[in-house]
């Protein structure tokens, strides 16, 4: 009786432990993610986890990424911007087949 009742009660502390709700595992994850942006992101970040702790909700969560990446714009700390692409060009009726290649300049 003894070793069952340790069992249950070993049990339960073990659930207690691992029990995260939803608001603290969203801030950990916005925590987690600031370690890793820029600091004009990691603001944001970092601010939008204590609202959420605070609300004790993840709806402060929402848009939080975005927020982030218009923070590090807005710091200047943009990406290169990506070279134009080319589309390709329709087939029409009368073109050889297949079309010819053109040159890339490379």
């Amino acid at each position: 009786m003894k070793a069952t009742y340790l069992l249950a009660l070993a049990a339960a502390a073990a659930l207690a432990a691992c029990s995260e709700t939803p608001a603290e595992k969203t801030a950990e994850q916005l925590e987690e993610a600031a370690e890793q942006s820029d600091p004009a992101a990691a603001a944001v970040l970092e601010n939008r986890a204590e609202q959420v702790l605070e609300q004790n909700s993840t709806a402060p969560a929402q848009g939080a990424m975005q927020a982030a990446g218009n923070a590090q714009i807005g710091a200047g700390n943009s990406a290169p911007a990506a070279p134009e692409s080319r589309q390709a060009k329709p087939h029409a009726p009368g073109d050889p087949v297949p079309p010819p290649k053109l040159d890339t300049g490379g």
